[in-house]
């Protein structure tokens, strides 16, 4: 339970930081030219939630860690539009594959 519950923290604070769910009748601020590119991790980066996450932060211009179990991350329905169902690929994307319940990996 306390690795589910740190886990849980991580996409919460992930989620948290995500323009996509800002309320819609919010204005999104340019980003400032001295502001610091982040480097975010997400565990479960394939999951309906993360993958929207993963997304919003590369459209950011934020570099991108995903761990999935498959290795793989589709384009979001939620805002991929065309898109969406298709493999997720950007320069800034590392995909691991990997199950955070094996040491091993």
């Amino acid at each position: 339970p306390p690795t589910t519950m740190r886990l849980a923290a991580l996409l919460l604070a992930t989620v948290a930081t995500t323009s996509a769910f800002a309320p819609s009748n919010v204005t999104p601020r340019a980003r400032s030219t001295t502001a610091l590119d982040a480097t975010i991790a997400v565990i479960g980066a394939s999951g309906l939630t993360a993958s929207e996450c993963v997304y919003q932060a590369l459209k950011e211009g934020d570099t991108v860690v995903g761990l999935t179990r498959s290795g793989k991350i589709s384009i979001p329905k939620g805002s991929g539009g065309a898109e969406a169902d298709k493999p997720l690929s950007d320069p800034n994307l590392t995909i691991l594959a990997g199950d955070v319940t094996n040491p091993a990996d």
